[in-house]
């Protein structure tokens, strides 16, 4: 079984796009986004849209609560571009998720707010370790979570701490990133692994939407970091 994890796609359409090329070349048996379709660039009816078409389960992220919850006044641009239906949808997303491939049980979640702080794959053990037990204590063996932009993979004692990287507003590598999991369903042991993805898309174009949408809340920040990959907020 295949599965791609995909997650902040933050209004950026042409990296969506080849989002979608990709993904019918792979055919993946389960789309899950973990989170973040909306905000920061300038095409969010469409994210959100195709995310809503697309995937077989999308997680709730910090931008996605906050757009939805109408959080911040500055956001005006996000509400009016999608509508109450839509935002009442982003209200109501899951937090996290959790599935089972060749024997391993692994968590799912965007970051913030499950985290209540950012969390990158460098932090200390000590502040990573929490995320690998639930409420009743009981142990995952990979934890994969979004929301650092940053694509990641760490190995812990035990288990596995990934971060998926971003669609439309990743850091560092300025592409389109996602990660795929393969493995046997269930819980009997089998092969595993975990790849991450990197694929090319029209950046000029992403600019140029943006470039025609200044209304957008700090517009020119999301235009330096789509170019660069360095986070500029």
């Amino acid at each position: 079984m295949q599965i791609a994890l995909i997650a902040d796609l933050h209004g950026n359409r042409p990296a969506v796009e080849a989002l979608e090329k990709d993904l019918a070349l792979l055919r993946p048996d389960q789309i899950i986004c973990l989170g973040d379709i909306v905000g920061k660039g300038p095409s969010n009816d469409f994210t959100f849209d195709w995310a809503m078409a697309h995937c077989d389960l999308i997680l709730g992220g910090n931008w996605d609560y906050g757009v939805g919850q109408q959080a911040f006044p500055n956001d005006l641009y996000y509400w009016q571009q999608l509508g109450e239906e839509r935002m009442k949808t982003l209200r109501e997303l899951p937090r996290e998720h959790e599935i089972t491939l060749s024997g391993r049980r692994i968590r799912l979640f965007h970051g913030r707010p499950v985290m209540e702080n950012l969390i990158t794959a460098h932090h200390p053990l000590a502040e990573i370790e929490p995320f690998f037990s639930d409420a009743q204590g009981n142990r995952y063996d990979v934890v994969i979570y979004a929301d650092a932009h940053r694509q990641a993979y760490r190995t812990i004692s035990p288990g596995l701490f990934v971060n998926t990287g971003s669609v439309g507003n990743a850091m560092g590598v300025p592409k389109c990133c996602y990660a795929l999991v393969c493995g046997q369903e269930g819980p009997a042991p089998a092969p595993f692994e975990i790849r991450l993805r990197q694929v090319d898309y029209d950046r000029e174009q992403a600019v140029r939407d943006a470039q025609n949408a200044p209304a957008v809340p700090l517009i020119e920040t999301y235009i330096r970091e789509i170019q660069t990959g360095i986070y500029s907020r």
